[in-house]
């Protein structure tokens, strides 16, 4: 997994990839350039961010740009809240996307929310823990953001049920979700109908019942 790095440091390796290209490189190389102490800040900025990495002692190799840049882009937020440690639940639009089986997606690589329902007594720690891992955070309401990013609903406690290994709002209420919000979620609430039996409260067209009915496995 790559992260972004300062413009010192993006310059720097705009520079040692251009004169190495895959070719390793050895570590004094820039104080040509820059002071020894800012060498050794730059190496060490690119390293921990996975823009280069260390082939022996004192020498490294750039990674390719192309690799650096889709690794930036990669989903990595279900992973760190599996391994959180703490309760969670997916809620809103996540736990729509759970409960059809992903055959609904309100993500993409350039815009990826996670609507996430937590205990108030660890909101500290997960902002702490997103923020460590350089993952944007925001607490009840999203603000513009690109990439991957979490939205974390603290309640005092809070039911869920599982779904294919994931925790997750009970169907009940992420049917509830879908109906109120039925503009932007008939295709799911048709999903959900066909195949757990619900009887949804609100009118869905029948050619959207079919092509859900079509999905369920």
């Amino acid at each position: 997994m790559s992260e972004s790095v300062p413009t010192y440091a993006q310059e720097a390796y705009a520079v040692l990839r251009s004169r190495f290209g895959g070719d390793s490189f050895p570590a004094d190389y820039m104080s040509w350039f820059v002071s020894k102490s800012m060498v050794k800040k730059t190496l060490h900025t690119l390293e921990h961010a996975g823009w280069i990495r260390r082939v022996e002692r004192g020498s490294y190799v750039c990674k390719n740009a192309d690799e650096i840049f889709r690794s930036m882009v990669e989903f990595r937020v279900p992973t760190l809240l599996s391994e959180a440690g703490m309760r969670y639940a997916y809620t809103e639009a996540s736990a729509v996307e759970v409960w059809t089986d992903y055959s609904y997606i309100q993500r993409s690589w350039e815009h990826s929310p996670y609507f996430v329902r937590v205990l108030r007594s660890d909101l500290g720690r997960w902002i702490g823990y997103f923020r460590a891992h350089k993952v944007k955070v925001f607490t009840s309401k999203p603000e513009l953001a690109m990439g991957e990013f979490v939205i974390l609903k603290p309640e005092r406690g809070f039911a869920n049920a599982t779904h294919n290994g994931l925790p997750v709002d009970p169907l009940e209420s992420t049917v509830s979700y879908s109906e109120k919000h039925i503009h932007t979620f008939e295709y799911p609430l048709a999903y959900m109908k066909a195949k757990f039996k619900i009887k949804p409260r609100v009118e869905i067209d029948r050619r959207v019942l079919s092509e859900a009915a079509k999905a369920v496995v």
